[in-house]
């Protein structure tokens, strides 16, 4: 691939479709069973803590590995998430009152999508 065709290929990159070389389509069926996952295991509302975003991480890799049917997160996704945890993290560090739904989940998925445009080979 040319350097041209990268380019054109990452401009075309939204977070919608960021995932889209892995078999998903729409990004928002990561985010919806992120929640799902995340109420599962007894997180109902957003905590500006290490083990909050642990369990954000973990619930987001079960979403991609069942959403991708993949058996390994590759270490470009990986390297998103982390980067996602990161951005989201310090963005909501004085906000414990940031809705998990509406607000939290979105933008993780924004920052781990956005990071996942500029990582993917």
């Amino acid at each position: 691939m040319s350097r041209t065709d990268t380019r054109q290929e990452d401009a075309e990159c939204t977070t919608t479709g960021s995932f889209g070389d892995h078999g998903i389509d729409d990004g928002s069926a990561l985010v919806h069973q992120t929640h799902y996952l995340l109420i599962d295991g007894g997180w109902t509302a957003f905590e500006p803590t290490e083990s909050f975003y642990d369990a954000l991480e973990s619930a987001f890799r079960w979403s991609y590995l069942g959403s991708a049917a993949a058996t390994v997160v590759p270490a470009h996704v990986e390297a998103a998430i982390n980067d996602a945890r990161a951005l989201t993290a310090a963005e909501f560090a004085e906000r414990p009152d940031a809705d998990l739904r509406t607000e939290v989940l979105p933008t993780f998925y924004q920052h781990v999508a956005g990071f996942h445009c500029a990582y993917r080979g």
